[in-house]
């Protein structure tokens, strides 16, 4: 599907980034592992319960998750966070520059969100408008189950 595949470049060396260009620090994964585990216990209570709208929050959330990944990786290894021009973040996910701003608006962030990140990816996900909110609800789901 057009739009929806990378061409790998989180794979490569980034600017300005201690972690070497990987998006997931071990803090990001252990963070990212516990929402995702989270997610998964929701996910497999609605499937009991028939919730189907809990279902798609499970599945939107971690839809979310990868296109957040795919974005910031983008934006760490294009210089300045440039959106468009040979070295921009269209360029290295293949897309237009409308393309990457209906990505931003898709995880519910803005592209100095991604230039200048607030500490880690739990920090990015709670300033999202998009992730924020679904993440808390399924936590709190979660904690009920």
């Amino acid at each position: 599907m057009p739009g929806i595949t990378t061409n790998r470049t989180h794979d490569g060396p980034s600017h300005n980034t201690p972690d070497g260009g990987r998006f997931w620090t071990d803090e990001d994964r252990q963070a990212v592992g516990e929402l995702v585990e989270n997610i998964r216990r929701v996910e497999q209570h609605a499937f009991e319960t028939g919730d189907r709208p809990l279902i798609a929050d499970a599945h939107s959330l971690l839809s979310g998750l990868v296109q957040l990944y795919d974005l910031l990786t983008a934006f760490r290894n294009s210089p300045d966070g440039r959106i468009k021009g040979p070295q921009g973040v269209a360029k290295k996910l293949g897309l237009t520059r409308n393309g990457v701003y209906c990505r931003l608006e898709m995880v519910g962030l803005d592209p100095e969100d991604l230039r200048n990140p607030p500490g880690d990816v739990r920090d990015l996900v709670a300033r999202s408008r998009i992730l924020g909110p679904l993440a808390d609800r399924l936590q709190n789901i979660a904690g009920k189950i």
